[in-house]
């Protein structure tokens, strides 16, 4: 009887065991060697038409320096932001592919509007102006990026004439809209609300709002409809890149590095030759240079061209491209 007692109490003591183990490694399945850890990825189990596959971002991705720099007050709380941020979740498929489309010019503008002490929230302005299509054209003649008018491009310096358009070209035109956001800051007294909404409808229907109300708060001006959606549409894109996870929103890889640079004719060339020669594709050259008609012979000496920085070598070699004075981009 007493071997079959102290039996039993073996068998009690390895059952108890085992369970304090399956317990005890259950409660710990987050710490693994298994695989990377998912820092800006959403669960998309439910979704059987998203096949893009979940992957680890850096911390050097564009999208994580962005939101170390964010210095605006997103108002996620707001009525209209929120209404904003249900829209863009409402088809992520669309905000994923747009800010995917940022990939060849996000590097650059963010430099741009960190050179000139801009919120890093400025560089997200082409999501809402043109979903980052440089081709994009408005059926009031606005054009590029930035969705520069004519007449706004020529004050501001971007060069417009017969086979080419200097609001298509990403340095131009960001360069451009960037010093007119710095002036509309400057006049604005840092309110980035009233800039931002007089970059869409201008400064002087914002400057009108304000004497008929007495106020400088943008939530409480009478401004155009358009307006009224725009500073909270971009309020909420920054609030879905500063916290993707909270939004069950996955961001697009994007590294935080140049993807290319200018350079100078040093010879007349097609974009055509420029592609066969220097195997970059053909493709890729009228994505970066949209400025320029796609049959047009780039002249010698007053004519830049922007290439893939990886791609650098085969041009110099082949075409004889010299880099600008800028550096690489």
């Amino acid at each position: 009887m007493q071997v079959l007692t102290n039996l039993s109490k073996y068998v009690l003591l390895a059952v108890l065991s085992c369970s304090f183990l399956i317990i005890w490694h259950g409660g710990n399945t987050d710490i693994t060697d298994s695989g990377p850890i998912i820092t800006e990825t959403a669960t998309r189990a439910n979704n059987a038409n998203d096949n893009r596959p979940v992957v680890a971002k850096p911390e050097n991705s564009i999208w994580a320096t962005l939101r170390r720099e964010f210095i605006l007050d997103h108002r996620t709380q707001s009525a209209q932001v929120q209404a904003e941020i249900r829209k863009l979740l409402a088809d992520q498929g669309k905000l994923y592919s747009i800010l995917k489309a940022a990939g060849p010019y996000i590097y650059f503008i963010h430099q741009q509007t960190r050179a000139r002490g801009l919120p890093a929230e400025i560089a997200l302005i082409p999501v809402i102006e043109s979903e980052f299509n440089p081709n994009d054209r408005s059926s009031k003649g606005a054009t590029g990026l930035w969705q520069l008018m004519l007449g706004t491009a020529r004050e501001l310096g971007v060069k417009v004439r017969s086979g080419y358009d200097g609001r298509r070209n990403v340095i131009a035109s960001t360069r451009a809209a960037l010093a007119y956001f710095k002036d509309l800051g400057v006049y604005f007294n840092g309110n980035w609300y009233l800039a931002i909404a007089a970059y869409n409808c201008g400064q002087g229907k914002v400057n009108s709002a304000q004497r008929r109300t007495g106020s400088k708060n943008f939530w409480n001006l009478p401004l155009p409809q358009e307006t009224k959606f725009y500073v909270p549409k971009l309020l909420a894109v920054a609030a879905i890149v500063e916290n993707p996870k909270k939004y069950g929103m996955q961001l697009p890889p994007i590294n935080n590095e140049p993807y290319f640079t200018e350079v100078k004719v040093q010879k007349a060339v097609s974009m055509a030759q420029v592609a066969k020669s220097s195997g970059i594709n053909i493709n890729t050259l009228h994505k970066l240079n949209p400025d320029y008609h796609h049959t047009k012979v780039l002249k010698k000496g007053s004519d830049t061209l922007l290439v893939p920085v990886k791609k650098i070598p085969e041009v110099k070699a082949q075409i004889g491209l010299a880099p600008t004075s800028s550096k690489t981009l």
